[in-house]
């Protein structure tokens, strides 16, 4: 089933808020504010915070590299590198 927009982005209508009848001058028209957040949006909060957790740099594999190439016993996969040039070619990406 296609859920509702409104659950996709986090937002949902909330219960209980009525407006107020009589209102002084300065007075908010409502008697309850709030939010509700939907589990979509908690989850991808959280989701979020453990990306972030993750270093963009992996230390370890760079580390490794640099001594291959140094060491001379880097090598180069030819057939994986023309099969992203091709992949790169026919969707136009820049790398």
């Amino acid at each position: 089933m296609i859920e509702k927009i409104s659950d996709i982005a986090g937002i949902s209508p909330l219960s209980g808020v009525r407006l107020k009848k009589d209102l002084r001058p300065g007075e908010m028209p409502y008697t309850q504010d709030g939010l509700a957040v939907s589990p979509f949006a908690r989850e991808m909060a959280n989701i979020s915070s453990e990306l972030a957790k993750i270093p963009e740099v992996r230390e370890d594999q760079v580390r490794d590299l640099k001594r291959q190439v140094d060491d001379g016993s880097y090598k180069v996969d030819l057939d994986a590198l023309a099969k992203r040039l091709v992949w790169a070619g026919i969707n136009r990406i820049e790398e």
